[in-house]
């Protein structure tokens, strides 16, 4: 079965969440978790605590891993990737792993009424059997702990909570919260505020038209109104302006995925890159010939923005997959800021044969050690 055309990795139809949760678990999520015998690398994250409450909102608390040694970079600040894939694999197992065992009724999925099923968070897994689903729009807001070295980011407790249902699609929110191993009350996330979280929107799409689709009846009749949010989750696409820095690259291998997809956190890796390569460039001696051009294109338009502000760790990303790109494509990462705008924002879009394929704003933590955005 192929991957969807606009799909992310970790995003796709049940069966191939089946053939996922294989390869890493040795088992599918409609089964026990692997047993010792077919042990799999994510067996070893040792996902505790596992517990699901249905009031006020459904929602999943587990214990897992954090971020290891990997996990950080020179300036030994938190990678937005490890954060971006720390979430993705919590998240999947938050909604594939079953909370419980219920009895099978007669209705239009189950005809016979026969036998016992183990039913998922949000009834994803049942879901994703008649659909596909690809990731339109994510967000990770920081807190200032994410760069205090003396608080461990190993292991986290993860509260996953159901945000909102659309017409065609489903809004969650997953917060990560520093824990000690000792702890097992399930209070992490009582009387401190989260490390980290991501609000993210999935849409549903159709298998066969590959396009939009209203959720089915019985999962709105199910779980309309009973999120956290009163709306959904967009990160709207903005124009991209005739003057920016850029920095060309081509995807490699190590940029994918198992379907030859760029993997949804080589997008932020490359809008990174960009952003350290204009503020080399801004600071840059003496540049003659084409260096000169390009540092005045960087002083352009990155105006505000500087190291030192980059010091003070990110604060909120938002990110908007529109398009696919695939190895060996080449690829233009721009960034800039806004005229006249927040000087800690900056704005990537990644391009590709000229059109926007992928779109991320930035906002940095202010050196006056206020917060200067909310979460959406």
């Amino acid at each position: 079965m192929k991957w969807l055309t606009l799909g992310r990795d970790l995003y796709c139809s049940s069966s191939q969440w089946r053939v996922i949760f294989k390869k890493y678990y040795g088992t599918s999520p409609q089964s026990k978790m692997a047993t010792k015998e077919k042990k799999k690398p994510l067996v070893h994250w040792k996902v505790k605590n596992f517990v699901y409450a249905d009031e006020p909102h459904p929602t999943i608390k587990l214990r897992c891993p954090g971020l290891s040694h990997e996990s950080f970079d020179r300036d030994l600040k938190p990678k937005l990737s490890s954060i971006m894939i720390t979430s993705a694999v919590a998240r999947a197992v938050a909604l594939h792993r079953p909370i419980r065992v219920v009895n099978q009724s007669s209705d239009a999925a189950n005809p016979s009424g026969n036998g016992q099923t183990e039913e998922t968070f949000l009834d994803f897994s049942r879901l994703m059997n008649d659909y596909y689903s690809f990731m339109s729009s994510s967000e990770f807001v920081m807190s200032r702990a994410m760069y205090n070295n003396d608080i461990a980011k190993w292991p986290l407790d993860l509260k996953f909570i159901h945000g909102y249902v659309g017409n065609t699609s489903v809004a969650n929110v997953s917060h990560y919260y520093a824990c000690s191993e000792e702890d097992e009350t399930h209070s992490s996330d009582l009387g401190q505020s989260p490390l980290w979280t991501n609000t993210y929107q999935v849409v549903l799409i159709d298998k066969a038209t590959r396009k939009p689709t209203q959720l089915p009846d019985w999962f709105k009749d199910k779980f309309k109104g009973r999120g956290c949010r009163d709306k959904g989750f967009i990160v709207k696409p903005f124009t991209r302006p005739a003057l920016t820095f850029s920095l060309s690259s081509t995807v490699r291998w190590t940029d994918t995925d198992q379907y030859n997809h760029t993997n949804f956190t080589t997008y932020v890796l490359w809008a990174v890159d960009a952003l350290h390569a204009g503020l080399r460039m801004k600071a840059s001696d003496a540049p003659s010939g084409s260096e000169a051009a390009d540092q005045a294109k960087a002083l352009a338009a990155l105006p505000s923005i500087s190291r030192e502000m980059l010091d003070q760790g990110l604060h909120k990303m938002q990110v908007t997959y529109m398009r696919e790109c695939l190895e060996g494509e080449s690829i233009e990462t721009h960034v800039w800021q806004e005229e006249g705008g927040e000087k800690e924002l900056v704005l990537f879009s990644v391009v590709k044969n000229g059109e926007d394929v992928c779109q991320m704003k930035m906002w940095y933590f202010p050196a006056d050690g206020e917060s200067s955005v909310e979460s959406a």
